[in-house]
């Protein structure tokens, strides 16, 4: 009998590692890729209005870039048609619950330049972390 009992508290104890692990999360661990205050203001801009539009009660607060550089997007035909970046978000629930996510945002390669507009492409699933 205490050999199934010490087998079952090791398994639970495993299950529980990730959730231990995830908890200890910062958003200041995260190392930028590259630095544009610009971008990272529109970012947090562009995922606030999405966040009211939806509904989400989340409000993001800070934004750092996770790509070293743009990854161009070319259409089927090898043109140049936009430009992508990938930023992890934060952001603080009413609850007091702060969160992360991974972004992606493209602009659009037309006349011959980038469009300053930022479009969300991507929204990755939020995880917990630390407050900051």
């Amino acid at each position: 009998m205490i050999k199934y009992f010490t087998t079952l508290l090791f398994i639970i104890f495993i299950a529980a590692l990730p959730a231990i692990a995830q908890n200890k999360a910062k958003f200041t661990d995260i190392r930028p890729g590259m630095e544009d205050e610009w971008l990272e203001h529109q970012a947090l801009r562009i995922a606030n209005e999405r966040a009211t539009d939806l509904h989400w009660l989340a409000e993001y607060k800070r934004a750092t870039i996770i790509s070293p550089k743009w990854q161009v997007i070319l259409d089927n035909e090898g043109y140049l048609v936009g430009r992508k970046i990938h930023m992890e978000l934060y952001c603080v629930e009413p609850n007091g619950n702060c969160q992360m996510a991974d972004f992606t945002f493209k602009q659009k390669y037309k006349d011959g330049e980038f469009k300053d507009r930022l479009i969300c492409t991507h929204v990755g699933e939020l995880f917990n972390v630390d407050c900051e």
